[in-house]
């Protein structure tokens, strides 16, 4: 990291890291280099396996461009401690809070806000393969632009949610909580028409937050604030690959001293050792605004960034689609196959497999199980062990204790299953041979497809003599 990244100062701190403002040495520009601390100031590093898979997470991330994300120039982890790293652009502009401090944002600023943050959250989703609130979403930490800086609200990538292994990002809670800060309403009870509608979409999301959908929340949105239907996931990913990022030239902020190589690494392992003062200490500007207005750039600045969206997308289709990344590519794939599964029946169902007409039942990896996607299947074999989503909301019946991305499993998410398919049960099945029968998804997992079988009752599990 400190052979690429001249550090120039540090800008900020606190229990999960160190934010410092740096040279790109490589292309002379000013970015943001964030080092966290993934199991907290006083824990160490990520281990080989968490760092292979931290590494191929940034590098999916390094291929994306929005509007309201910090783009990612590079990222990885300290070859001496194991601590992750992330470069991204520079972004000249203030802390949303600053304008928060006497007043709300007002209904149509606070809504723009919000889907600002939903929507990159759904466009990484479908990069890291997981859905979740993948932008931090604290006010200190969302940037509005400056004048000349080319952009509106602006949030960081939030690395260290999918680090964590935690639930916290898979539940809606975090925009609930954005939501009634932008708006003053924390602890309040407010109608369904307040906030040009915004209230009613509030009252349903505290009430869905743990089993909504980003698409979901982010139409309901719309629907009630008025608005236009939101953007689909795949011109989301599409309009990512497109939109190039915005470098800060160095001869704009660089300061005139820099500072030695040896003493950025002495600083690097003063902090890792402990030497954080305490929660969110950054420096602020003495001229920023003391009042809550002055949103009228921020507003404006959305308003041309949606015309510009409408502009595009009103193109002709090989006008409009760019030269997707390798990364994007498998995304954008992956997309459009779960699309055409979820279109209503327009054709007919494809004729059966082999195996399935030789008797209707499939083993865990039988290549020909992939043609199945979206039909009903049965599938047979030896439990082997039972797992669990990183979330803990899905139970996972495995055939084998070391399957691969084509192997088959049982799938069961407990919030929507019956009360007698609990984890006390499922364990009893490991080691016995069953029969799964549900509906077959394929599940991308990076550029693999897992095939899961979705069961919802006990019924769906059958054990063979």
């Amino acid at each position: 990291m400190t052979q690429r990244f001249q550090i120039e100062d540090l800008i900020a701190q606190d229990a999960s890291g160190v934010v410092f403002r740096a040279v790109d040495v490589q292309t002379d520009t000013v970015v943001a280099v964030r080092r966290f601390f993934p199991f907290g100031a006083d824990g160490g590093g990520l281990n080989e396996e968490q760092q292979a898979a931290y590494n191929i997470a940034v590098g999916r991330l390094s291929g994306l461009n929005h509007p309201s994300m910090r783009s990612v120039i590079a990222g990885g982890c300290d070859p001496i401690d194991g601590m992750p790293f992330i470069a991204t652009e520079w972004i000249l502009g203030k802390p949303l809070r600053s304008y928060l401090e006497n007043q709300p944002l007002k209904p149509a600023e606070a809504i723009n806000v919000i889907t600002r943050a939903l929507e990159v959250s759904e466009l990484l989703s479908h990069v890291l393969a997981e859905e979740g609130i993948w932008v931090e979403t604290h006010v200190q930490t969302i940037v509005v632009g400056d004048e000349g800086s080319g952009r509106g609200v602006t949030f960081w990538i939030s690395p260290l949610k999918w680090l964590s292994g935690k639930d916290e990002h898979s539940s809606l809670d975090a925009i609930v909580t954005l939501t009634e800060e932008l708006m003053g309403w924390k602890g309040q009870t407010v109608t369904d028409n307040a906030g040009r509608g915004l209230g009613g979409w509030l009252k349903w999301l505290r009430r869905a937050a743990n089993t909504t959908t980003l698409g979901e929340a982010r139409e309901m949105l719309a629907a009630s604030t008025g608005m236009e239907p939101p953007t689909p996931s795949k011109q989301l990913v599409r309009q990512a690959a497109a939109r190039p990022s915005i470098p800060l030239k160095l001869t704009k902020v660089r300061k005139k001293k820099s500072v030695n190589g040896m003493l950025v690494t002495i600083l690097l392992l003063f902090l890792t050792a402990g030497g954080l003062v305490g929660w969110a200490i950054y420096r602020k500007d003495p001229n920023e605004p003391k009042s809550g207005g002055g949103l009228a750039e921020l507003a404006a600045q959305i308003a041309r960034e949606d015309a510009e969206k409408l502009a595009e997308s009103a193109k002709p289709t090989a006008a409009a689609t760019p030269e997707l990344s390798p990364e994007l590519r498998e995304v954008a794939a992956a997309m459009e196959a779960s699309e055409r599964a979820a279109e209503p029946e327009k054709q007919p169902a494809a004729p059966a497999p082999e195996t399935a007409k030789a008797g209707g039942v499939f083993q865990p990896r039988d290549p020909q199980i992939f043609q199945q996607e979206g039909q009903n299947v049965v599938v047979e074999g030896v439990i082997a062990k039972l797992d669990s989503s990183k979330s803990g909301k899905t139970l996972y019946l495995l055939f084998s204790d070391s399957p691969n991305s084509e192997e088959a499993r049982g799938a069961i998410l407990l919030s929507k299953a019956a009360a007698d398919l609990n984890e006390a049960f499922l364990t009893t099945l490991v080691g016995k041979k069953v029969r799964i029968s549900g509906r077959l998804e394929l599940q991308t997992v990076f550029s693999n497809r897992r095939p899961e079988v979705t069961l919802s009752n006990r019924a769906a599990i059958e054990v063979v003599p």
